[in-house]
């Protein structure tokens, strides 16, 4: 009973969202974290998971099956720090969210397209396009305090370091640590060297890049999808990559690496979390308003898209 009630605390101690002075993206202190160790595994006979998710609460279903019709059609078509989406978008009965430099995409963007994607398949599948009420189309193209994609471009600003905080500022998801992530799930990470990505979470690996059932002592890293690479087709976009912890160096993996992530508890370097089923959208909005917060603006030294392998 004791060894349970120091791995609660400690998960929720890890869950709890940071504090503190506002967080520079591009100037990541590495050498004050990169010795950051991960939570340690689920002791015996604990589960990986204090709980499983419920499939009904949960949007991750679509999410993976978004992210394989979008690789199966327009995997690798290039990357481009100043485009956006691969094609054209339909918002249901709104018309189109008009891509800008397709079918080139880049990493915030490609967590947008993944998310909308999720959406015609859920639509298809259920009947069911309240999604599409729940926020306008400008909320998918604008960039202001107002806009989903002003908070999943990030800007600490609007309170948001990734794909997660967004979702959260929208009442459309939920906060997750590292260790209690499901496939599906939303991550932002930061490099050592002063660089970060949005990924889609697809599994923890082990430091031969086999995917592990769930987080354990083995885990040195993650799968994700995301875009990335290269602007050349068939070298760069929507693709797949093996993130590994700083702490374990650069291991061999059988898929293209992103070595140097750091790992930290904190959410402002670690950004994690859930996207709800669209019946357990809550209605928030982010407390944002007004012109003072201006629109985002992409920092496209620190979205880079260039991974270890590239």
């Amino acid at each position: 009973m004791t060894n349970l009630f120091a791995v609660l605390i400690f998960i929720f101690a890890c869950a709890a969202p940071s504090g503190g002075a506002e967080f520079d993206l591009g100037r990541v202190n590495a050498a004050a974290i990169v010795s950051a160790t991960l939570p340690p595994a689920p002791g015996p006979g604990l589960p990986f998971r204090v709980s499983s998710p419920r499939e009904d609460k949960y949007f991750n279903a679509y999410v993976l099956k978004a992210i394989d019709l979008l690789y199966s059609k327009y995997g690798l078509l290039g990357y481009g720090v100043n485009a956006d989406f691969t094609h054209d978008l339909p918002y249901h009965t709104s018309g189109a969210i008009r891509a800008l430099a397709a079918p080139r995409t880049m990493c915030v963007a490609a967590q947008l397209e993944i998310i909308l994607t999720a959406y015609e398949i859920y639509g298809r599948e259920t009947g069911d396009y309240s999604v599409y009420a729940y926020l306008p189309k400008r909320s998918y193209a604008g960039l202001s305090a107002a806009d989903l994609k002003g908070h999943i471009w990030v800007n600490p600003k609007f309170k948001s370091y990734g794909t997660a905080d967004a979702l959260i500022n929208f009442g459309m998801g939920e906060r997750r640590s590292f260790s209690e992530l499901e496939p599906g799930d939303f991550l932002n990470l930061n490099r050592n060297n002063k660089t970060g990505h949005a990924v889609a979470f697809l599994g923890y690996i082990d430091s031969s890049g086999g995917i592990l059932p769930g987080y354990g002592p083995e885990v040195v890293g993650f799968k994700y999808f995301s875009a990335q690479g290269s602007a050349a087709p068939g070298r760069g976009g929507l693709d797949y990559r093996y993130a590994v912890f700083s702490q374990f160096g650069c291991l061999k993996m059988p898929y293209k690496r992103d070595c140097g992530i750091i790992y930290s508890a904190d959410q402002k370097i670690l950004n994690a979390g859930r996207m709800l089923a669209p019946a357990y959208w809550t209605g928030t909005r982010p407390a944002l308003s007004g012109k003072a917060f201006g629109e985002t603006a992409l920092d496209a030294d620190f979205f880079s898209g260039i991974t270890t392998d590239d």
